[in-house]
């Protein structure tokens, strides 16, 4: 591998390493929301039934039925963390987690077409460990002379 190879294994490393970096500040970013319910909150199942509308200068965020508490009742309720969760579209299918003690508070916590903050957490952690490996592995056969000049000569005079 000469020097060309190097650079182009450490722009990789540093691609994979702002990708993951990238993932990681996103899922923050709706753990946040996930926070605003207060509790630990207990999940099921709902389903988006109106998607977010405008009316003049207004945005009414989107509503989601599910069913919760100890009688499973019908809940119809526009989520907590409405300005934390990706566009919501009417009929998907979404997981859910409200408050047992008052199950009219509620946040979503992922959709179909996403995963939930805690896995998209472990995927950017795992992206960057990936370009770090990389850079440590490219400067690992720079040093260790695997990595040198076209003509084999491995240093600098």
């Amino acid at each position: 591998m000469s020097q060309p190879g190097l650079t182009v294994a450490l722009l990789f490393a540093a691609l994979w390493l702002g990708t993951g970096l990238a993932i990681i500040r996103a899922a923050l970013h709706d753990h946040r929301g996930l926070d605003l319910l207060g509790t630990r909150g207990t999940r099921t199942q709902g389903e988006v039934v109106r998607g977010p509308r405008r009316e003049g200068p207004v945005v009414h965020p989107a509503q989601v039925r599910y069913q919760a508490g100890p009688s499973n009742q019908t809940y119809r309720r526009a989520p907590l963390n409405a300005d934390h969760v990706p566009d919501l579209e009417t009929g998907l299918r979404v997981t859910v987690h409200y408050d047992p003690e008052d199950p009219r508070r509620m946040v979503v916590a992922a959709t179909r077409k996403t995963s939930g903050p805690v896995s998209s957490l472990w995927s950017g952690v795992g992206l960057c460990l990936f370009g770090v490996g990389l850079a440590v592995w490219g400067g690992g056969l720079r040093r260790a002379g695997v990595l040198g000049t076209e003509s084999g000569r491995t240093g600098l005079k």
